[in-house]
């Protein structure tokens, strides 16, 4: 259940929730508009168009677009972060808007354990660990552009 504190967000806090609802609004609202074909034509990885190596976040556009028309099974095998992220994006816009409609801070949300830095170790541990599960899968399917491995004599 969703409950209030008494006290009311300030004029700060009112402008950093606006500020977060923007930036979880933006990937959501993307993902509808590359569905429609209004992709910008700049949208390209640097990494990937640098190095030929794909990023750790290769494919969560993929994925975003996938879950946008409801297809969770390619939302999944484009990244297994996509679906978590979309929720946390969507999950971040909801408590968001609710924060500024009744202008009071929420009492508790999933993202408050997430504050305190010591608890972001596990996750990014989980991310890189995933990257490079796709990393290595990539090289031994040959979809990888450039082998690593053929490089060292």
């Amino acid at each position: 259940m969703i409950s209030f504190s008494d006290a009311v967000l300030s004029r700060e806090e009112r402008l950093s929730r606006w500020g977060f609802l923007g930036l979880a609004t933006a990937p959501l609202v993307g993902s509808v508009l590359f569905n429609h074909g209004m992709a910008p034509p700049f949208v390209i990885c640097p990494v990937r168009s640098l190095t030929g190596i794909p990023c750790p976040g290769c494919g969560l556009t993929r994925s975003f677009m996938a879950i946008a028309r409801g297809n969770f099974e390619d939302a999944l095998s484009m990244h297994l972060f996509g679906p978590p992220l979309f929720a946390a994006f969507m999950l971040v816009v909801v408590l968001m808007a609710a924060e500024l409609k009744t202008g009071r801070r929420l009492q508790r949300t999933p993202f408050r354990y997430l504050q305190r830095v010591q608890n972001w170790w596990w996750l990014a541990l989980l991310y890189f660990g995933y990257y490079g599960v796709r990393l290595t899968s990539l090289i031994q399917t040959g979809e990888f552009y450039i082998n690593p491995f053929s490089m060292v004599r």
